[in-house]
């Protein structure tokens, strides 16, 4: 700032709340509401594959011997 600028800028400091300014902000919430609805179904989504893969080694596990059970007893 110069010398000869002094006080403060009232238009840079000053900010209010208008009917404009709540308009604006409405599509704001309604983004911030469907980023969360996309970030749970991911979550969903995610933890049902994780869970499918849990289930098909745990069926491994249960029966290590599955693929013999084709083969003639000896």
């Amino acid at each position: 700032m110069t010398e000869d600028e002094h006080g403060i800028d009232i238009q840079e400091d000053t900010e209010l709340d208008t009917a404009d300014d709540e308009q604006e902000d409405e599509p704001e919430e309604v983004s911030n509401e469907a980023n969360s609805e996309i970030e749970k179904a991911e979550k969903e989504r995610s933890i049902e594959q994780e869970s499918e893969v849990r289930e098909e080694e745990a069926k491994e596990q249960e029966n290590p011997d599955a693929h013999r059970d084709e083969e003639p007893y000896q």
